[in-house]
């Protein structure tokens, strides 16, 4: 087995002096540039960056794996594509590396390992939705703390909406809705899989129904556009409503808590930006629900540089390199205005004490939700045609093209010849 080294020291094997290496990236992830300049200066390596908007990441990977020959040494990939794309990934043991997972979060153990129980890949960002909230618009009605039932919530969000301003904002639209919809089928205290990882999908159940019909329910505090391209591709358009604090409030990744307080990007100011649990409590229903998901960094079968892309793989992913997403955000956003990097996937990481007290609110919160059930269920071969299903009824139900039962009940068939059609 081989050790991983600090950052910007050499690696031990020296795999990677010299060597130029071709670097498949997720065009969210600027930070993973930055640092690789560490790397390049410490080895004499040059990175060869392809960089993709996530979405369409498979539309790109692809073809490129089925055609057979080289095309990158190291790729970015979350946890389905683990699955989807396997046997053109190298298990890292076929490469001398024995992972040890032991400080990883939950997200990232099962970012980086497959249904197999193999390791392809090691971890990177690790996402946790959370509320976050504009403490402006809240004192207005005379709040100063975010609500932690789900009740409250609601009604808070009505309060806050009127007069042009919106009580919440996000984006509901296909291509980035099943995560969203997660978070309210959690609340409702329900689970999409049958066995964990695999089984039947259960998507025609009370509490999936539930969910469907809360977000309805949202849509009179929210942005009338929410359910319509392009606010399903990430929350490029949500997000601009809560910074110019239109939205008082908005469910999404860590990376709001930095734009939030960045004049450059917002109005609401820095120290201004609440961070909370999802509030729950819903009857049958968890204290908080959400949805977390990792990712990772993974070497394609025909690099013919495994050796020196298992250290860039190593170094991407190694504790030193990982706290820059705690300690380096305004280099980060320096270097891409546009990064929306997640948070490292080591648990020890959350109480370093070169953390910066003013951002440890949202480190606590984050690593606090995590404890409460928050599957992306992007654990099997079919993940992607599963949500892609789930996402076309859900839009319908949203757009009051269907009635959320029938939705449910109808769409429940075709789930069920997915699964029955799937190679695990």
């Amino acid at each position: 087995p081989t050790e991983t080294p600090p950052a910007g020291q050499t690696p031990v094997t020296g795999a990677a002096q010299g060597a130029t290496l071709d670097v498949f990236m997720a065009a969210h992830t600027g930070f993973y540039r930055l640092a690789g300049q560490d790397f390049e200066q410490a080895n004499d390596a040059s990175l060869n960056y392809t960089v993709e908007q996530f979405g369409l990441m498979p539309t790109v990977l692809t073809p490129a794996f089925e055609a057979g020959g080289h095309s990158w040494d190291v790729v970015y990939i979350w946890r389905a594509w683990v699955e989807q794309y396997r046997q053109f990934l190298t298990p890292l043991n076929e490469v001398g590396l024995q992972v040890d997972s032991s400080d990883f979060r939950w997200e990232a153990l099962e970012a980086s390992r497959a249904l197999d129980g193999q390791f392809y890949g090691l971890p990177s960002n690790v996402y946790t939705y959370v509320l976050y909230g504009n403490k402006k618009r809240l004192a207005e009605v005379g709040v100063s703390e975010l609500p932690t039932k789900y009740s409250d919530f609601v009604d808070l969000t009505k309060e806050l909406t009127g007069d042009g301003k919106l009580g919440y904002t996000d984006g509901w639209a296909p291509l980035y809705l099943q995560p969203k919809w997660n978070v309210w089928l959690h609340l409702n205290g329900g689970r999409l899989y049958s066995e964990g990882e695999v089984g039947d999908v259960l998507f025609n159940t009370p509490e999936a129904m539930q969910a469907t019909q809360d977000m309805k329910d949202l849509l009179a505090v929210m942005p009338a556009e929410s359910p319509i391209s392009p606010w399903g591709i990430y929350d490029v358009e949500a997000k601009k409503l809560f910074f110019n604090e239109t939205a008082a409030m908005i469910i999404d990744y860590q990376h709001i808590w930095y734009e939030g307080q960045d004049p450059n990007v917002s109005e609401i100011g820095e120290g201004n930006v609440m961070v909370g649990l999802i509030p729950g409590g819903k009857p049958g229903g968890p204290v908080s629900g959400g949805q977390s998901v990792g990712e990772c960094f993974a070497i394609p079968k025909t690099s013919d540089k495994k050796e020196a892309a298992l250290e860039l793989v190593k170094f991407y992913s190694s504790p030193e390199a990982q706290l820059g997403l705690f300690t380096r955000r305004p280099e980060i956003f320096a270097f891409d205005p546009a990064e929306e990097s997640g948070y490292p996937p080591h648990r020890s990481l959350y109480t370093d004490p070169s953390i910066p007290a003013a951002d440890q609110p949202n480190i606590d919160v984050t690593l606090a939700q995590s404890e409460f059930p928050g599957f992306r269920y992007g654990t099997r071969p079919a993940y992607q045609a599963i949500a892609d299903t789930i996402e076309a009824a859900v839009s319908a139900a949203l757009l009051g093209e269907k009635d959320v039962e029938d939705a449910h009940n109808e769409t429940q068939a075709a789930l069920d010849e997915i699964v029955a059609g799937e190679v695990l």
